[in-house]
């Protein structure tokens, strides 16, 4: 039985993708679904010398083709995904491999067990009720997939960014039960240069 789903879309991040990949446990109850959406760079081909190298793991890699958006390949990654609950990780992210399997031993009983983040300078962003809305990514987050599957939450393709706060917002109409971890284990890559954080605060791009 697979317990997570760990979904990790992916563009032009040859070597971050492989950073994150490496953090994630080792675990006959976990598979990896990376989707490459249409790099320009080596991104595809490291990831198939990176399945080469793990026979054993148990890793599945897609590719759209050509770029298609964050959105639609994370839908596209959730259909394919077997595990009762799901985890969106950043390409350009990690997570701690200790916490990251003490929370995975934890998921029974809830929709949504969440994890603190720590971010660039070594600030810790904690999620907890009164930041919920806040902290809405779902990179922080392990969400059962069959409460969202029942309720058809899908991430909305046509916004760029931002589209983990309407996905949060939909959950939260349903009543989920949420569990607060209190456990720092997401890495989050920010600032980051060319993040959809960072393009989205420059106004390179809308929402």
């Amino acid at each position: 039985m697979i317990k997570l789903s760990v979904c990790i879309p992916v563009w032009n991040q040859e070597e971050l993708v492989i950073r994150a990949l490496d953090h994630i446990p080792r675990r006959d109850d976990v598979e990896i679904l990376v989707r490459n959406d249409g790099s320009t760079d080596h991104t595809l081909s490291a990831l198939f010398n990176y399945k080469a190298a793990n026979p054993k793991l148990n890793f599945r890699i897609y590719s759209n083709g050509e770029n298609k958006g964050m959105y639609y390949t994370l839908n596209r990654l959730l259909e394919d995904a077997k595990g009762e609950y799901f985890h969106c990780h950043n390409s350009d992210d990690y997570v701690d491999t200790d916490v990251y399997n003490k929370l995975i031993d934890r998921l029974t009983g809830m929709d949504v067990l969440t994890m603190d983040l720590r971010v660039n300078s070594g600030d810790v962003w904690k999620v907890v009720p009164k930041t919920n809305r806040v902290h809405c990514a779902q990179a922080i987050r392990f969400i059962r997939k069959k409460f969202v599957d029942d309720h058809g939450i899908t991430y909305r393709e046509d916004l760029k960014a931002a589209s983990d706060w309407y996905y949060n917002e939909e959950m939260l109409k349903h009543n989920p039960i949420i569990v607060y971890s209190g456990l720092v284990c997401y890495q989050y890559n920010f600032p980051r240069e060319g993040s959809l954080v960072d393009l989205r605060a420059k106004g390179i791009i809308g929402e």
